[in-house]
């Protein structure tokens, strides 16, 4: 780009970027009525409209020649309006803004109309015209670029909010299902506390009945060694009244036989002694007997006992 550089006498250099003389001409070629916007190449058309500002330099270029420049500028204009009339002025407020601005003189300034606004909008409108054409074509980039973000931040919300209510489901899922896993297990411990108080029960009341039976099986045994002991005792106590009684008839019988009479009272004695001793065996088995029939009714009670708690102990681990 280039710059105009003179220089005055007294004071120094001035440098004027060109630029500046591209934006004074923009603003001067806004201020003509007929004029709808200036054209350009399509970078910068797509910069003002992702940026939002105008840009008064699009469309002019400018030419320096010595002391002078030209300008060439580059506009679209609203239809209606008489194109050499609109033209005309154009070049009379540049040339007179650019150089009562910039106090460099004007040597031309060419004017080329490249469309025509069929719309009062200065940078929307629809024009004739490769310019018009991609203006048309950048806005509608734009507009599709706005509905593809907008159609996007939507589905990026609603996948967000389908996914916080899928959570939210499986949450309440697993809270549920391990509710009842809960319930599950109490139940099961309450069916297990209430197996092992009916397994304690029935230990219970088949130990009291295999004691119950062990007692009365004792109770029998006692009994019946006591009948026994008393049958031995009667019939020895019998045995030896007899003896007694045939002693005594020997006697009375054989009174004057001193020998003999001694040898019927041995044999008394003898007698009496072996009814004693049968008495006592008698009583001596019968004591046996009692014996083994507690020993018996002891060793059922023990078995009936750990019968029971064998099976209380197969139910508890059932």
């Amino acid at each position: 780009m280039a710059n105009l550089e003179y220089t005055l006498a007294q004071s120094g250099t001035i440098h004027i970027a060109e630029d500046v003389i591209q934006t004074i001409a923009g603003v001067a070629m806004s201020e003509i009525e007929g004029v709808a916007k200036m054209a350009g190449s399509a970078v910068s058309g797509l910069a003002e409209q992702i940026t939002g500002r105008r840009n008064l330099t699009r469309g002019v270029k400018v030419e320096f020649a010595d002391d002078a420049c030209t300008l060439t500028v580059q506009v679209v204009l609203r239809y209606g309006y008489r194109i050499p009339d609109v033209a005309a002025q154009i070049q009379e407020h540049v040339q007179s803004s650019v150089e009562q601005y910039t106090g460099l003189r004007v040597a031309a300034v060419h004017v080329h109309v490249v469309g025509l606004s069929l719309r009062d909008e200065d940078e929307e409108g629809e024009g004739f015209g490769l310019p018009g054409k991609v203006s048309n074509l950048i806005q509608q980039g734009t507009d599709l670029v706005k509905q593809g973000y907008d159609t996007a931040k939507s589905k990026v919300q609603s996948a967000a909010q389908a996914t916080k209510e899928a959570a939210a489901d499986a949450m309440e899922t697993a809270k549920e299902k391990a509710q009842q896993v809960m319930d599950a297990a109490a139940e099961k411990a309450q069916q297990g506390a209430e197996a092992v108080k009916q397994t304690a029960q029935s230990a219970y009341e088949a130990s009291k009945d295999a004691a119950q039976q062990g007692a009365e099986a004792v109770k029998d045994a006692a009994s019946r060694a006591a009948d026994a002991t008393k049958d031995a005792a009667q019939r020895a106590s019998e045995a030896t009244r007899q003896a007694v009684d045939n002693v005594k008839d020997k006697i009375n019988a054989n009174s004057g036989s001193f020998a003999t009479t001694s040898d019927r009272v041995d044999e008394a004695k003898e007698t009496v002694k072996e009814g004693v001793d049968s008495a006592k065996d008698a009583v001596t088995r019968g004591l046996e007997q009692a014996k083994e029939a507690v020993e018996r009714g002891a060793d059922a009670a023990k078995d009936a006992a750990d019968r029971a708690a064998d099976k209380a102990k197969d139910q508890m681990r059932e």
